[in-house]
């Protein structure tokens, strides 16, 4: 069994191998045992999990709560819609506030890039970055990473090719950090407007086309236009974009054995047609499903090592 070594979960940078795969033995487990409402465990019982979301969320929110639950802890939800933030209060008065009222593990999700990390320095609680600005969504590369590797077996020289709005994309920061950690190569692609500098990574490949894309990827990572974080509004219409970027049948057809991904929400017709995600070739569902095992293996490890 591999060894966790980390406090917390602020992203993918700060793990080595063996807590990745740490991770993935954890949330095998649990997949195998069945990721259903019948299916208990007491691996948090008598901890109170803090989901602290200062920005709206669905599937990670409630597939938290769900992995929490799952494994026995008292979850608290805090939104700032309606509580003292909205007031004047800041983020550290937030959390000293909470603190005292005897909680072990936060999972953060925030617009400001840094404020996990910040939390945590302020807290002798347990933090799990939920997705964080622009810069990191760990539990979702982590998931990603999962759901290729029941695929594959191994990424080792596997090709993942990350479509749409990288610069704004905390997922595909995290992905990119995971999927090269796991010895993939990485390509992203997107209009001009959406790329980062690439000397932010290492290694990285730059396509032009959604078709280039394809024919060049064993698995296509889709991402949708992060439009709440956008500043510069000059960037093409979504008719432009999809024609120029979105992923159709006719790519499928062309490439029959490509492994579709998108983190969700997916904007039908825009990057992804509905039949592409509903095909053969996709794995978004099982994306979904995943997210539940990891983050239940994310919440075990931590508070097991924080024993």
């Amino acid at each position: 069994m591999s060894h966790y070594s980390q406090k917390h979960l602020l992203g993918i940078h700060s793990l080595s191998r063996e807590d990745i795969d740490a991770i993935f033995q954890s949330a095998a487990f649990f997949s195998e045992c069945g990721i259903n409402s019948s299916q208990k465990f007491s691996y948090l019982h008598g901890k109170t999990v803090v989901l602290g979301f200062f920005e709206s969320s669905t599937r990670t929110r409630c597939s938290f709560e769900v992995a929490a639950k799952r494994l026995g802890a008292e979850v608290l939800l805090f939104q700032p819609q309606g509580s003292s933030v909205e007031k004047g209060e800041t983020l550290l008065d937030t959390l000293e506030t909470i603190d005292a009222m005897g909680v072990d593990i936060w999972v953060i999700r925030h617009s400001i890039n840094g404020s996990v990390e910040l939390m945590s320095n302020h807290s002798n609680g347990i933090f799990i970055n939920a997705g964080e600005g622009n810069k990191e969504h760990p539990t979702q590369a982590l998931l990603d990473g999962f759901t290729l590797l029941e695929k594959f077996d191994s990424l080792e020289g596997k090709r993942i090719c990350i479509v749409g709005d990288i610069l704004h994309s905390r997922v595909a920061r995290s992905d990119i950090y995971l999927f090269q950690k796991l010895g993939a190569e990485v390509a992203i692609c997107g209009p001009d407007i959406f790329m980062p500098d690439l000397r932010e990574f290492s290694n990285i490949h730059r396509l032009e086309t959604i078709e280039d894309s394809v024919a060049w990827a064993d698995a296509i990572n889709m991402l949708r236009i992060q439009k709440e974080r956008i500043v510069d509004k000059n960037i093409p219409t979504t008719e432009e974009y999809s024609q120029q970027f979105g992923l159709r049948m006719k790519h499928l057809i062309s490439k029959p054995n490509i492994i579709v991904m998108h983190p969700g929400p997916a904007n039908y017709g825009v990057e992804i047609d509905h039949e592409v995600a509903h095909s053969p070739q996709s794995v978004i569902q099982r994306q979904v499903r995943n997210g539940v095992a990891v983050r239940m293996a994310v919440l075990t490890l931590l508070s097991n090592h924080n024993r």
